[in-house]
């Protein structure tokens, strides 16, 4: 019976810190898509990622039209000074520490396949220094440098307290059966 328990005890474990260890693979893409109306290289770079997100389900693609909205131009120059980059055309996009313009594909590709297996920036986090500088609050479909950082300690303090339980509750059920090992 306390072999049933223990063995019990593991699978618990393993399938609770499973989806932990696969996070490390399937990290969340941040990248931003600035493009032009009636742009026909913006059009197939559009296309080709709605092809990628498929592929990437952790891919997270903003798009932005530049031509005729001047928020999204702000936001284009703001970004492009925080890579050091110009914003000599569309389709521009800021994945990571990279700034790929035009059309190139394959290094679209790379960037994200890339930032699925190890952890890259979010390109807003890159403006994070001009927000402050400039005291404009940038914020993209709710998401903020301030708010990510939060989100990760919560997430953090959640895991410990999980290890915790799990640890406290191990010892106690092998006290219990008086298992001398410990």
């Amino acid at each position: 019976m306390f072999k049933l328990k223990k063995f019990f005890l593991i699978v618990v474990f393993y399938l609770l810190f499973l989806p932990i260890t696969g996070k490390a693979q399937n990290n969340q893409v941040d990248l931003y898509f600035f493009e032009g109306q009636g742009c026909p290289y913006c059009a197939k770079m559009k296309s080709y990622l709605e092809g990628l997100k498929v592929d990437y389900p952790n891919l997270k693609v903003y798009e932005f039209e530049v031509y005729f909205n001047k928020e999204n131009q702000v936001l284009f120059e703001k970004m492009a000074r925080a890579y050091g980059a110009e914003t000599s055309g569309v389709p521009t996009i800021f994945v990571d520490d990279e700034v790929i313009n035009g059309a190139d594909f394959e290094k679209v590709k790379n960037a994200i396949e890339r930032c699925s297996k190890e952890t890259c920036i979010s390109p807003i986090d890159k403006i994070k220094n001009l927000e402050t500088d400039s005291n404009v609050n940038i914020s993209v479909d709710g998401y903020s440098p301030a708010t990510n950082k939060t989100a990760e300690i919560v997430g953090w303090i959640v895991i410990g307290v999980v290890v915790l339980v799990g640890v406290c509750l191990t010892i106690y059920f092998l006290k219990k059966k008086g298992d001398a090992r410990l």
